[in-house]
């Protein structure tokens, strides 16, 4: 597996949730290696937790209406799209989420992980038919 090259996306296992998410902002990762200060990685933390943490923690935010924090500029892709098109846009923009349009309406949301999914499906449905194949020369 090719995974991404040094320095890896790391915080000190002390440094608080807020300087975990303003670095994870900063270098546009959706997770973090947590590490003790050996270096030693201990854990990982997500974007998932955060907001995880924010439910559970910050009954405050019923007060702040969702406009306020939105993204507004938004990209779009049309429902005829291939999945590598929506998979490199996402790439590009550092997106994980596509409203997906037809006819100048929207008419879904796809997600990295559902594009993940579906090329998942798509190889081991390709692999068992070669299999298939070897199996019947």
């Amino acid at each position: 597996m090719n995974a991404k090259a040094e320095p890896m996306p790391r915080v000190r296992q002390s440094d608080s949730v807020l300087a975990a998410v303003r670095h994870m902002l900063s270098i546009r990762e959706t997770g973090l290696l947590i590490a003790t200060p050996a270096g030693d990685v201990v854990g990982i933390i997500t974007q998932k937790d955060v907001l995880h943490l924010i439910a559970e923690r910050y009954t405050q935010l019923e007060k702040v209406e969702v406009w306020e924090v939105m993204s507004k500029s938004l990209t779009t892709i049309s429902a005829d799209a291939p999945l590598d098109q929506a998979l490199g846009l996402m790439t590009e923009k550092h997106i994980h989420h596509l409203p997906v349009m037809r006819e100048g309406k929207t008419v879904g949301l796809i997600s990295l992980d559902d594009i993940i999914s579906a090329r998942l499906k798509r190889t081991e449905s390709e692999a068992q038919l070669l299999k298939d194949f070897i199996a019947q020369q």
